[in-house]
């Protein structure tokens, strides 16, 4: 009788709790939209409007050209040390950009390349989100067998956007030294 009584009584503490009387479980909430897929753009030989290491420009630079003013003075300091610089190529800046990209000294095993670029939204200080133009620059460091100064420069065209840029950077070293 008395282990009648437990299994009864073990049996009241399991089920009683849950016929006790309350609303519905709560609704689950709903998941956050998930972020828009970013598409990149590879940028090929046909993107690039000049690349050299001549070192017109000895800085590093990341730089925006949006007209024709900015395009042929940057055009100049980029080519200012060839002996006979080659005719800046035309550049329909109602649809495209430029965007210049100077590593300053390295060697002339060294390169600088704007590998992608894509729209991703971004949030602004008081909480808007807006599209930016990410950049992705790859800096390509040689072995560093010359120890001659050279000064990586690469500039591309790009669709025309009006909103910020942020660039990308990536660091590669060459892995046959």
């Amino acid at each position: 009788m008395r282990n009648l009584f437990l299994l009864v009584l073990c049996g009241v503490t399991v089920f009683l709790p849950a016929c006790r009387r309350g609303g519905a479980a709560p609704a689950p909430v709903p998941a956050a939209a998930p972020e828009p897929a970013v598409v990149w753009s590879a940028l090929g030989p046909a993107d690039v409007v000049y690349q050299g290491n001549a070192g017109g420009i000895q800085d590093s630079v990341r730089q925006v050209i949006r007209d024709v003013d900015a395009y042929r003075q940057m055009w100049q300091e980029a080519t200012a040390r060839q002996v006979s610089p080659p005719a800046a190529p035309p550049v329909d800046f109602a649809r495209e950009m430029l965007l210049v990209v100077a590593a300053g000294r390295m060697t002339p095993e060294d390169e600088i390349h704007v590998d992608s670029v894509a729209l991703r939204p971004e949030r602004t200080a008081d909480g808007r989100t807006e599209e930016a133009l990410a950049a992705v620059v790859r800096v390509f460091q040689g072995c560093r067998r010359f120890t001659v100064a050279a000064y990586p420069i690469e500039i591309v065209r790009v669709r025309r956007f009006e909103g910020p840029v942020r660039w990308i950077e990536r660091r590669e070293r060459a892995q046959d030294c």
